[in-house]
């Protein structure tokens, strides 16, 4: 049997899952944003813009309700100052560097 053009549904990349199906996500990159800005910034992590445009996906991927929208919103900022704040440690490590070897 034929389908009409009508009857067809939005192909599956298009749809945006369910918000219920974005709490584990959620949870999982507030628990590694707390674990950057509670430890160390250790080299071994993967880099802050990872986890940005893994936030990002989540703003794209998933039908959020208000509640998380805010939630990746504050993620977002979190992650931007997180990023500044490891540019400003980078650039005074090397800084110290360049002094030593100067020396």
């Amino acid at each position: 049997m034929k389908r009409s053009a009508h009857a067809t549904t939005v192909p599956a990349f298009r749809q945006r899952r369910p918000a219920q199906l974005a709490e584990g996500e959620l949870k999982h990159l507030e628990m590694i944003l707390a674990s950057f800005v509670e430890g160390s910034t250790a080299s071994d992590r993967l880099p802050a813009h990872y986890w940005d445009m893994r936030v990002a996906q989540l703003d794209a991927e998933y039908d959020l309700v208000p509640s998380q929208s805010q939630r990746v919103a504050s993620l977002q900022r979190k992650l931007a100052l997180l990023d500044k704040a490891l540019d400003s440690a980078a650039d005074a490590q090397e800084g110290q560097q360049t002094r030593r070897v100067a020396a």
